[in-house]
């Protein structure tokens, strides 16, 4: 990806601007907040929490270009997009990750009186996600919604899940099935589903289910945890890190560049 076509990442007076679109800036209670006032307005809302792989596909998947435009909040997920902010000025923004934002969630919607729905999982880890989240939060209203083996988000078979949302109308959508196929579902199926805040989440049912370790808050406080997940998946995230993850090099100068032109 070269300098003149990497997505860039822009802070001014305005916030922080990740390809044109804003970046929520705050901490975790701030982004409840947030999230509170996304359901009290009605709606069908996408809340996308982009790394690395997410920004450089902004440039290859129209899918995950286009949900990024769509979406009405985008929290920073990646630490690299996180520390390129704060090099170019933004202090208030933080690393807020959808593992954490589903927890927090839950323990909201306890409060709240909210309902919230988890989309996808393999076979038994959702329920296995769900009856831990409920023992976290006792008198959550949480459902889980099983996700059909389709070729493509197209596909009619994924209308039974937008039926099922309709029927149990949740306030807050966790939808776990990867980036960007989750993203890409809500596109499709959005004038089917019922009002409510979709979270792509991807491997956040995993984490909250255990089937799979969150790296130590130390490891993630300096940034490390996607060397975590690396050494747990290798064949899995390896062409991810790997391969496609030092075209980000290219954002970051890009983004610099930019800045520096601006000042200049």
């Amino acid at each position: 990806m070269s300098l003149l076509t990497a997505p860039l990442l822009r802070v001014g007076a305005r916030g922080t601007h990740l390809d044109g679109q804003p970046l929520f800036r705050g901490g975790p209670d701030e982004l409840l907040d947030e999230m509170e006032a996304l359901v009290a307005s009605g709606g069908r809302h996408l809340v996308m929490t982009p790394n690395v792989d997410q920004v450089l596909a902004l440039r290859t998947d129209p899918r995950t270009a286009a949900a990024h435009r769509a979406a009405s909040l985008r929290i920073a997920d990646g630490a690299p997009l996180v520390g390129l902010a704060r090099l170019l000025g933004d202090q208030r923004i933080q690393r807020l990750t959808g593992a954490d934002l589903l927890g927090d969630v839950v323990a909201r919607a306890a409060r709240n009186g909210w309902r919230v729905a988890i989309v996808g999982g393999a076979e038994g880890v959702s329920d296995d996600a769900a009856a831990r989240l409920r023992a976290s939060s006792p008198g959550v209203r949480l459902v889980t919604v099983p996700f059909p083996f389709v070729r493509s988000v197209d596909d009619a078979g994924c209308r039974a899940v937008a039926d099922a949302l309709r029927v149990e109308r949740p306030d807050v959508v966790f939808v776990c099935l990867g980036s960007p196929k989750q993203e890409a579902w809500f596109l499709e199926w959005r004038d089917l589903l019922p009002p409510g805040v979709y979270v792509g989440a991807g491997a956040a049912v995993e984490f909250a289910a255990g089937t799979r370790a969150r790296a130590p808050r130390l490891v993630q406080r300096l940034g490390g945890e996607w060397l975590w997940r690396l050494a747990q998946e290798p064949r899995r995230l390896a062409h991810r890190y790997l391969v496609r993850g030092p075209a980000f090099v290219g954002v970051v100068l890009g983004s610099l560049l930019v800045a520096r032109g601006r000042r200049s």
